[in-house]
């Protein structure tokens, strides 16, 4: 199998397994709580600012939020488990995936160079994704959630889009936003100034379906 025939086959799979982890182990008070950390909950009402806040919410409740010292993935790993080879695959990246801001350098046959923009050092990362690919523009900023397997990187599916212009301000106030996050998770404070910051500033994502 060819790298992109297994970077679609994990895409074709790893949408309906959020479906299981989120009908198997994301409870009520994981959500709602999600909800509040974000800002989304109004009283006892989801309140989203646009269509696609929805996957963004459940992109915080199953990889950031925390119950014991766990999130919704390590629980759906350790108490259900992967359903054959492809899952467990998934599920053993999972654990390692990440969030940063990233600059995008270069785009060349479906895959995109990325530069981290929160290390110190100068950090590249090569990054499948068809439907970006053809939507992106080098000097484009993106925020998303890495999911690195051994032979290719991908992304959890979310992404925030911001103007390159936007740079210096972007980390100038992500650093001053999460100073006032109450957490003691660099990953969470990140993701939820970055989802403060996409409502300030965040450009429209646009998305094509192309699997050729």
């Amino acid at each position: 199998m060819s790298l992109m025939e297994r970077y679609k086959k994990i895409r074709e799979i790893g949408l309906p397994l959020n479906h299981k982890m989120i009908e198997s182990c994301l409870d009520h008070d994981i959500l709602y709580s999600s909800a509040k950390l974000l800002g989304i909950l109004k009283g006892d009402q989801f309140v989203f600012d646009s269509e696609d806040e929805t996957s963004v919410l459940m992109d915080f409740a199953l990889h950031e939020y925390k119950l014991n010292g766990r999130n919704v993935a390590q629980i759906y790993r350790e108490e259900v488990g992967g359903q054959n080879e492809v899952e467990n695959e998934i599920l053993a990246a999972l654990p390692s995936a990440y969030t940063s801001l990233f600059e995008i350098v270069a785009i060349s046959r479906k895959t995109i160079i990325l530069k981290d923009l929160l290390k110190e050092e100068d950090r590249f990362i090569r990054l499948i994704d068809i439907g970006f690919s053809l939507t992106g523009t080098p000097g484009m900023l993106t925020f998303i959630r890495v999911v690195p397997f051994k032979d290719f990187n991908m992304t959890s599916g979310i992404s925030f889009l911001f103007r390159g212009s936007d740079k210096k301000y972007l980390i100038r106030r992500y650093r001053r936003i999460s100073k006032k996050i109450e957490s003691d998770s660099d990953s969470m404070k990140r993701f939820i100034a970055f989802f403060k910051l996409n409502r300030e500033c965040g450009e429209e994502v646009v998305y094509e379906q192309c699997w050729k």
